[in-house]
């Protein structure tokens, strides 16, 4: 699987991933996704989102997308403002899985490829929001060494927001990787 930004080749991809999780959107309400109707100009945005433009209130960040076969299998994407308010109550990341990849262990590699960023970046822990209904992320983010910081009722968007806000910290995330990673090759 390969990690990176995305490229004006990737369209067709693109446009196949899109239309999954459009599809997706309208059965599960965990699921946040839009139709982007100029494909270069979402391209050129995402390709500046590492800095921060004149009068920009959201974190800059970097969105990856997971590539296996040709086919997008989902993104994952880092704010790099740790202190920024929206990062504080909506976490320093985020994560989705297309439909047909799902239940197959991606977003866990999504969530320790992004880790691994936020660590070559000298950040010592996170924070993860998720809805306090979506048990499946939820079990990830415990399972992936989050602890539990807020239930909470949260503002985004002009909607209210049940969310579980957990924190991450890295050092604890890289040593029990590896361990369980040495384990396995035993």
């Amino acid at each position: 699987m390969e990690f990176r930004k995305i490229k004006l080749e990737d369209e067709k991809a693109y446009r196949e991933f899109e239309a999954a999780m459009l599809e997706d959107k309208k059965s599960n309400p965990f699921v946040e996704w839009w139709h982007i109707e100029d494909f270069q100009s979402f391209v050129s945005k995402e390709e500046k989102s590492e800095v921060k433009a004149k009068g920009q209130s959201w974190s800059i960040y970097t969105r990856y997308f997971a590539f296996l076969d040709g086919k997008i299998v989902g993104n994952v994407i880092c704010y790099w403002e740790l202190g920024h308010p929206d990062c504080q109550k909506l976490g320093h990341m985020g994560y989705m899985v297309a439909p047909s990849f799902r239940r197959q262990g991606f977003a866990s590699r999504f969530i320790s490829f992004a880790l691994k960023r936020y660590r070559e970046k000298g950040m010592d822990s996170i924070l993860i929001a998720t809805d306090q209904t979506n048990l499946a992320s939820r079990r990830l983010i415990e399972k992936m060494g989050g602890q539990l910081v807020a239930l909470e009722e949260v503002e985004y968007q002009e909607q209210l927001l049940q969310s579980a806000r957990y924190k991450l910290k890295l050092k604890h995330f890289m040593s029990d990787t590896s361990q369980s990673l040495n384990k396995q090759r035993i």
